[in-house]
Formats: C-alpha cells, structure tokens, sequence
C-alpha cells in the first residue's frame, strides 16, 4: 500500500503542474482546471493499477482534453439557458472549443507554441496587446476592458480579432484543421 501511495505521489509531483496549466488555458477557472487535474489524475491512475500504460503524459492530456472539452460544451450550454450570448463573448467559446476538438493528442502545450504566442504579442500594437493582456490573463470582460481603457466594445472586439488573428497566422503551423 506504501508504495502504491509514493508511485502516485511521484505521478501527482511529475505531471500535477504541467496538467493543471493545460486546463486552465482553455477553462481559465482555476478551481475547475483543478478538479480537471485532480479527476484526471485519478482516472490514469486507476487505468494504470489495470494495464500498462506506455505513455502516462499522453493518457493524462488526452484525459484532461475530454474533461475540459465536455466542461467548456456545459458552459456552452448553460450560457445559452441563462443568457443570451454576445456574439464575442459566444465566438470566443466557440475558439476555445473548437481549439480543443482539433488539438492532436500527441502534440500538447510545446514550449515553441509558448514562444511563438510570446513572440507575438510583443509584436502587437500598444491598445491591442493590452486588450488581449486584460482579456486573456485578467480574465476581464468585453464591457470590463472597454471601461478601464476608456474605449468601445466594438473597439474591444476590433483589437480581440486583431490578436486573435496575428495569433491564428503566426500559430497556422501548429493548430490542427478539420
């Protein structure tokens, strides 16, 4: 039993950090990326007492995947019963899962996409790059930024497309289409 404990202690250590940042990059809640991980985690871990598993990294993605994927639909779904959607705010949960049902389980997360993401909003015009900044890390809402920064919605969604758009060009190479 002890060593079955240290086994997922070192599978928890090894790939806890790593999971919850995939999640959280497409659920941007960071309570649900963590049920996302911890469920995830225990779902390999149990496939593992049953079978060997040849690649636990690429199991526990595609493991998360499927959990995030069927989150974002609920939310998907929920938004629809409790409000009407926005055309940006449903366009962008659109994206994300969209981005996940495309995502190739073998290729998750590559420190290149990181940089190429990076690379790009550095390259980004002054306004835009801080609307994508407020919109994406802040976790801030179309009307949210439009009021800190003193501009439009529709300017809000100009400089959003603007991003998401050098983004798409920049990340072509690496984005998976049906």
């Amino acid at each position: 039993m002890e060593a079955e404990v240290q086994n997922f202690n070192h599978l928890f250590k090894e790939y806890h950090n790593r999971c919850f940042l995939f999640a959280k990059s497409f659920v941007h809640v960071c309570e649900v990326a963590e049920d996302i991980t911890s469920e995830s985690l225990m779902v390999m871990w149990e496939r593992m007492q049953n079978e060997e598993i040849l690649s636990p990294k690429s199991l526990l993605f595609k493991i998360a995947k499927n959990k995030a994927l069927d989150y974002l639909k609920h939310q998907k779904v929920r938004r629809r019963v409790v409000e009407s959607l926005d055309d940006w705010g449903g366009h962008e949960l659109q994206l994300r899962i969209e981005t996940l049902e495309r995502m190739d389980d073998q290729v998750l997360i590559a420190k290149e996409i990181r940089e190429i993401a990076l690379g790009t909003l550095e390259y980004l015009p002054v306004k835009t790059k801080e609307v994508f900044v407020l919109s994406r890390q802040q976790q801030l809402s179309a009307k949210e930024i439009a009021d800190k920064l003193g501009i439009s919605i529709k300017g809000v969604e100009y400089h959003m497309t603007k991003a998401l758009k050098m983004m798409s060009i920049n990340l072509r190479d690496y984005l998976v289409v049906s």
